[in-house]
């Protein structure tokens, strides 16, 4: 049904519109993942390492109708004041997968398109510096971007990394100095293995709240980006900054539906005439005593709490599907 009404959304004309609205706006997107492969993995039921011949689609689609900029473009003409491209665009993988190594730069750099992955430190950590591989095999799915391939990305063909903590935990659920470490150990080692001055951040799980914002301002950070879908306005929080996320599920309408902001106008006006549909009813909850104070919904996907901004209803709702992010 889904599928139908975007290919129905983007025949009619909707997608180009909607891209009109918001064409002052900058739309984030969020990757995790390229493969060869081709069909998915049972290990990867979700989608989110998308199909290379896919990403080439979604890459000459953007190619043809937007204007791919990178994040500092994003955050310098936010600090100058200066308006962005109509159209602006801005391309995030999250985790760090060797993929990105093997399959998405060489289709990124051909295109000249710029793009941040956020690592999870650790793990690159845990990754030896072995004989740099530039052919993909099923194993670069798994396994993540060592320190040397970094750098070579960096310094060979100008990608930005940032950090997704160093473990990539749900930060809502750990005690303000774990959390703490998490921020400022991962930021240490972008730091000291990549001479970053100020690395960007992305929320893991999309948990985030106004205390660990401004954490991780105070660590260093240059912002901070969120799971929240929805378009960017040039004055945005920057500890705040929304992205929508891409899958494997994204044929051409989707995804000119979902980069046009169309996705997300069509959650706010769900929810707007439905709105008890838009949270579900949990009668067992758990309160969990923390400096960030968060309530576990047992039987829920996603949580809601006045005065904190935690995870909303995942990128694939309406409210049919939840697509969980990582």
């Amino acid at each position: 049904m889904k599928t139908l009404l975007f290919s129905l959304l983007h025949g009619a004309g909707i997608t180009k519109l909607s891209a009109w609205w918001f064409r002052r706006r900058t739309i984030f997107l969020c990757y995790h993942g390229v493969t060869e492969c081709p069909q998915r993995s049972p290990e990867d039921p979700k989608g989110l390492h998308v199909n290379a011949r896919r990403f080439a689609r979604h890459l000459d689609f953007l190619q043809s109708h937007y204007r791919v900029i990178a994040l500092r473009d994003y955050l310098q003409a936010q600090r100058e004041g200066r308006p962005l491209p109509a159209y602006s665009v801005v391309l995030t993988f999250d985790d760090g997968f060797r993929n990105f190594l093997t399959v998405a730069a060489p289709m990124l750099a051909a295109r000249k398109m710029p793009a941040t992955v956020f690592l999870i430190t650790d793990r690159a950590g845990e990754e030896s510096d072995r004989q740099l591989r530039r052919d993909w095999t099923a194993e670069d799915d798994r396994r993540y971007l060592s320190w040397k391939d970094v750098r070579l990305l960096q310094e060979t063909q100008g990608f930005e990394f940032g950090s997704h903590t160093c473990s990539h935990p749900g930060l809502l659920t750990l005690s303000a100095v774990d959390s703490r470490h998490e921020l400022q150990h991962s930021y240490n080692d972008l730091v000291n293995h990549l001479a970053i001055e100020n690395p960007s951040l992305s929320y893991p799980k999309g948990q985030y709240s106004t205390l660990l914002a401004e954490a991780a301002r105070q660590v260093g950070y240059a912002c901070a980006l969120t799971t929240d879908r929805g378009p960017n306005e040039l004055d945005h929080d920057l500890f705040t900054l929304g992205r929508t996320l891409i899958g494997d599920f994204d044929d051409e309408a989707a995804f000119a539906v979902r980069v046009s902001g169309l996705r997300w106008s069509l959650v706010k006006l769900f929810g707007f005439l439905w709105p008890s549909s838009a949270v579900p009813q949990v009668p067992q909850t758990k309160q969990i005593r923390d400096p960030f104070p968060i309530v576990i919904l047992k039987s829920a996907r996603f949580t809601r709490v006045p005065g904190l901004r935690s995870p909303r209803l995942t990128d694939d709702c309406l409210p049919e599907k939840i697509h969980p992010h990582s």
